[in-house]
């Protein structure tokens, strides 16, 4: 039986050596490699709770972006109003910087 990851599905995390010129003095360092079909560029990291933290991050913003576009996730409580919100942000801010706020 496979193991399950850790990460969600689509992430490949990699623990390699890589050499990094940190202070000026090139030495062998094990960093984490984060691979994912969305991101252009794999990510490195020092440490795994900077992968999970990163990790986590970009799961909450695709959710929350699914979220505000509103296909299949309208009976989310609050999900209508925030969007709206968010569409009259920027009018809001030009009414409040015209009447000196």
């Amino acid at each position: 039986m496979r193991k399950k990851s850790e990460f969600p599905r689509g992430y490949k995390v990699n623990l390699v050596n890589k050499t990094l010129n940190i202070g000026g003095k090139p030495d062998l360092y094990e960093v984490y490699i984060v691979e994912h079909k969305a991101l252009p560029n794999p990510k490195m990291f020092v440490d795994m709770d900077s992968v999970k933290k990163f990790i986590t991050e970009c799961e909450a913003n695709k959710v929350e972006a699914k979220a505000l576009s509103l296909k299949g996730y309208q009976h989310v409580k609050g999900v209508v109003s925030q969007h709206k919100e968010v569409m009259s942000a920027p009018e809001l801010a030009e009414i409040a910087e015209s009447l000196g706020y």
